[in-house]
């Protein structure tokens, strides 16, 4: 699929309830928890593999 775009997804954490979020690399993106509404996430970072992860 190299014609297709890209999902530019960036990880984060929310260390209060523990939960891993896959989010558009969007900088207009909230920085609360949707699950528990805790602040602030941490940005896992190093982790930017490959869109094929998220592919058949």
């Amino acid at each position: 699929m190299p014609d297709a775009p890209s999902l530019a997804l960036r990880y984060v954490a929310c260390d209060a309830c523990g939960t891993v979020f896959a989010r558009p690399d969007d900088p207009d993106e909230p920085a609360a928890c949707g699950r528990c509404g805790a602040r602030p996430l941490r940005e896992i970072s190093g982790i930017r593999g490959p869109d094929a992860y998220f592919s058949p």
